[in-house]
């Protein structure tokens, strides 16, 4: 996606009659945060302060946008919908759920995962996406008064396993991937 943007970046700015270089550097910084955004907890603390997130709180206080990204059966059809959307966290989130479901799952989403690992680092993206949406996951717990209460621990854990279990083939792919370089 970045490298079309690259070489759309010209065309889009031919004719124009703004400043090229300030229109290109301001694309650019937009691009660098909408990335860094992907790599964000969406809880954490910090220090002695505890950070939320704008999009933790749009889940804690909208139960229209908590409904729309917790289904009660995730599917392929929405994840791909919410990839060509550019809605990557969402789509992260759907398949850390559709991971666990079979074996088929797990191979195709460890697939899709590692493609994107090429550009992004997709260990760090499953934590951060893990962090955003694991606590208002209504299999989880309830949004009560805008506060999250866990009420099944055991499910948050799985979840948990799943994504350490994801983190651990990312990183076993890395490795692999180096080691038929320096060959």
């Amino acid at each position: 996606m970045i490298t079309t943007l690259c070489c759309l970046l010209p065309l889009m700015t031919l004719g124009q009659q703004t400043d090229v270089s300030t229109s290109a550097d301001q694309k650019t910084l937009d691009q660098i945060s909408w990335l860094a955004d992907l790599y964000d907890r969406g809880i954490a603390y910090e220090g002695d302060s505890l950070y939320v997130s704008p999009e933790v709180n749009r889940l804690m206080s909208d139960a229209d946008y908590r409904q729309a990204l917790y289904p009660e059966t995730y599917t392929w059809e929405t994840t791909l919908q919410l990839l060509s959307q550019q809605e990557l966290r969402k789509a992260f989130w759907y398949l850390i759920n559709l991971y666990p479901e079979n074996p088929q799952n797990k191979e195709l989403v460890l697939k899709s995962i590692l493609a994107y690992d090429s550009i992004l680092e997709m260990d760090k993206v499953m934590v951060g996406v893990f962090y955003t949406y694991c606590f208002m996951d209504p299999e989880i717990g309830t949004v009560v008064d805008g506060q999250p209460e866990i009420t099944r621990p055991d499910i948050l854990e799985q979840k948990l396993r799943t994504v350490r279990e994801m983190v651990g083939y990312i990183l076993a792919y890395r490795e692999q991937q180096a080691e038929k370089e320096n060959r």
